[in-house]
């Protein structure tokens, strides 16, 4: 029996989607062949919605948990900005006012601008300050106490593999330190790209550090894993140098009983219901469908009453305009946003839809996580993602769905067209054998098969 280390923030209550991989691959990995022990972080970091966690419950008995706490060193600064505002709020209220001369109204005016360039100055100082505090990103903070359990476990419980799951990708850096104070075999997994990443590429120092980071842990690692065929392809042409036979190919899958307890609602929708579930953020973006949206309904090819877009989960404040969107397009009518659902919920929610959105613009290499749960529903897919990518290959060999390029509108109201024609002839039929391949109860066997030449 091999002995592993998981070193993961992503563990319950966590219910992030790099929780739903490591939840997967603890439930089903044979008990007799490995045994595994988890270094994550303490329950109260995550906090409690208190609502079921279902991913708790994947994790097995046999299973050993081990939680630190996290220093957060950004902390200091939002302490210090707080106790800032009020002793400014204090000493401004003990100023007497000399401006009985000016109007409200200029004095309004000043105090807006005085406030503006105070905000400015303080965001532009708070966002160079956590740069470099968060670098490479926020766990950073759990370094030393994460490298110190770590070499106790390891250690202590004779283990032979530390493997480690990112984003974020501070774990590679502490799983590595962890490797050379120990000796036990590292294997890095890659749900998302690093330094390769076509999304968040920041400054040209960030981006040269983080390369240096990235080469390093690869070299140290034993293996390397990653989530899609072209991410896989990428970190093996990238870095021929290090051994890319040690990199392996391990999709995400999903787990069959997320679903038994769910309703397997019959297509009769009225209106049909196009449904995204999950986070909209960055370049998660969805405004060129909205565009299509409004192209369609004012050639009258989609109609109040026959169609409904919906956009469930949370909206981060840089997209916070789609809001406005609805209404400057006229199309509130046929577009909501619902706030965020819990897993089970989730579930049900992509049976009763019609057809489901997955958003994946500027980026060839990543596979959202939910496309998964999308594929063992059924329903046809609409896909905002690049042609020849990741996420574009697996909806064409599974058959789920049509793929538009994310910022082509005329492609995506074509797939909107085409996925309402499908719906309309009962014609949609999807690859049985390719969907049952990501089952993982038994596609683990080949991650079992992998760990066990490490």
């Amino acid at each position: 029996m091999k002995k592993v280390l998981f070193l993961t923030s992503n563990f319950p209550p966590n219910r992030s989607v790099g929780t739903q991989r490591v939840t997967k691959i603890l439930k089903f990995i044979d008990p007799d062949k490995f045994q595994f022990y988890v270094l994550s972080l303490n329950e109260s970091y995550y906090g409690d919605d208190g609502s079921e966690n279902l991913m708790a419950k994947r994790v097995p008995g046999s299973v050993k948990v081990f939680r630190t706490d996290m220093f957060d060193p950004t902390m200091v600064f939002t302490r210090l900005k707080s106790f800032s505002k009020k002793l400014f709020s204090k000493s401004k209220s003990a100023v007497p006012n000399n401006n009985g001369d000016q109007s409200p109204a200029i004095k309004s005016n000043k105090k807006n601008r005085k406030q503006s360039v105070a905000t400015k100055m303080t965001n532009r100082f708070r966002d160079a300050l956590f740069s470099v505090l968060e670098f490479p990103d926020k766990h950073i903070g759990w370094m030393p106490k994460a490298i110190k359990e770590g070499v106790r476990i390891v250690k202590e419980q004779n283990i032979d593999i530390i493997y480690t799951t990112a984003p974020p990708h501070s774990l590679f850096i502490m799983a590595w330190k962890i490797k050379k104070k120990t000796g036990a075999k590292l294997v890095l997994d890659f749900r998302d790209p690093w330094a390769l990443s076509r999304w968040d590429a920041g400054s040209a120092l960030k981006t040269t550090l983080e390369k240096y980071l990235e080469r390093k842990t690869i070299q140290a690692a034993d293996a390397a894993v990653f989530v899609t065929q072209k991410l896989h392809q990428e970190y093996a042409n990238h870095y021929k140098d290090c051994n890319p036979e040690k990199f392996f190919l391990f999709f995400n899958g999903y787990d069959a009983d997320d679903f038994k307890d769910s309703r397997k609602t019959p297509l009769k929708n009225m209106p049909k219901r196009f449904v995204h579930l999950g986070s909209l953020y960055k370049k998660r973006n969805p405004e060129k469908l909205l565009y299509a949206i409004k192209n369609l309904k004012q050639a009258g090819k989609i109609k109040v009453g026959d169609v409904l877009f919906e956009f469930i989960g949370f909206v981060a404040g840089e997209l916070n305009f789609l809001h406005d969107r609805l209404t400057e397009l006229d199309i509130a009518d046929l577009v909501v946003f619902k706030p965020q659902v819990d897993f089970k919920t989730s579930i049900q929610t992509m049976f009763d839809a019609d057809a489901l959105i997955i958003v994946q613009p500027g980026t060839d290499l990543q596979i959202p996580a939910k496309l998964f749960e999308y594929m063992y529903t059924r329903r046809p897919i609409l896909a905002l993602a690049e042609h020849d990518s990741a996420t574009d290959k697996v909806i064409k060999e599974a058959k789920l769905g049509f793929v538009a390029a994310s910022q082509e509108v005329a492609e995506i109201e074509k797939a909107v067209l085409d996925i309402l024609d499908a719906l309309k002839a009962g014609s949609f039929s999807v690859n049985e054998e390719y969907i049952a391949s990501f089952d993982m109860k038994s596609y683990i066997k080949k991650l079992e098969n992998f760990l066990d030449e490490v």
